[in-house]
């Protein structure tokens, strides 16, 4: 089936629209991992000193970012101070904060299970753009 010229630059300018669809979805699944992978270092640090003060020690490595690590001594470890969004932040038991993460952790993956399938959607239009041109 021959398709106008009209219709084929329609279809490139359709196909450019999912090409930047794809591009930013592709960003926002970027920002979303480094904050997943942000979620599970918390959960980690804090199940790590939860179990250490359970042993009776009052010393840690602890991560200060970018691959960098401190010898500290933690007085107490009863509560943590979580944030919350929005710049908020709130204080909560050790149990809670973990509660608090892993449920902001599903909705994390939650939300890159739901970025995929869209860009799904937006590759598979893309397909059948590429199909009709050729």
């Amino acid at each position: 089936m021959a398709i106008s010229e009209q219709e084929a630059r329609q279809l490139v300018a359709e196909y450019q629209e999912y090409q930047r669809n794809v591009e930013a979805l592709q960003g926002q699944m970027e920002m979303v991992r480094n904050t997943l992978a942000g979620c599970d270092s918390s959960i980690s640090t804090i199940t790590a000193l939860k179990e250490a003060a359970a042993n009776g020690s009052s010393e840690s490595v602890i991560p200060v970012g970018s691959g960098c690590f401190v010898h500290a001594e933690i007085r107490d470890f009863s509560k943590v101070i979580v944030n919350v969004g929005s710049g908020a932040n709130i204080e909560k038991n050790v149990d809670d904060a973990l509660a608090f993460l892993a449920e902001r952790k599903s909705k994390l993956e939650n939300m890159i299970q739901e970025l995929n399938e869209s860009l799904a959607q937006f590759l598979q239009k893309m397909r059948e753009i590429e199909s009709v041109l050729n």
